[in-house]
């Protein structure tokens, strides 16, 4: 898991901080979290947890656009032979979820991992994902647009429209004004 930083204090996501905790303390801080990416130590301590004589692994991480998590990943595979396998998976969130479930379901006919690894690099070019962000208030703490930006922003009703591009990283792809365009 990664680690989330809010001012002095450091969590754990999914073990020392759970979702809601995550977002009741974005809400509550001053200051915006940041992450830093598990170690390539940590990954090869996972990779000896889970892998018994024979055994291989596929690992998929969020989008190395966005994070060093899929680098540490995979230094730490590299002590493993060829038994661990990382896909990048060019996402991030609920889009690396999609190509998680997407492994699950190609998991059976898989001859090795190193099958179901290039089957899910050809498989992540059909992940789309789009988001509407509901405010801007994220995007001004964040020091991503102006404070004046997100005034007008707010006061005309704009929401703005990401997505995840082919090569892994995050992009507006539009802006939607009003309540009854957003639900359209």
């Amino acid at each position: 898991p990664l680690k989330t930083r809010f001012g002095d204090e450091e969590y754990i996501d999914g073990v020392t901080i759970s979702p809601r905790e995550f977002y009741e303390k974005l809400v509550e801080s001053d200051e915006l979290p940041t992450t830093s990416q598990p170690s390539p130590a940590e990954f090869e301590a996972a990779y000896e947890r889970v892998l018994g004589p024979g055994d291989e692994a596929v690992v998929i991480t969020i989008s190395s656009a966005l994070s060093g998590t899929c680098q540490s990943a995979t230094i730490a595979a590299e002590r493993f032979e060829g038994r661990v396998q990382v896909v990048d998976s060019m996402n991030a969130s609920i889009g690396t979820q999609i190509l998680v479930r997407r492994a699950l379901q190609l998991l059976p006919g898989a001859a090795s991992a190193a099958e179901l690894a290039a089957r899910l690099r050809e498989e992540r070019e059909r992940v789309c994902v789009i988001a509407l962000l509901d405010t801007l208030e994220y995007l001004k703490r964040g020091g991503r647009i102006s404070a004046v930006t997100a005034a007008f922003g707010k006061l005309l009703g704009i929401k703005p429209l990401i997505s995840i591009m082919e090569d892994g990283t995050l992009q507006s792809v539009g802006r939607i004004k009003g309540s009854k365009k957003v639900i359209s």
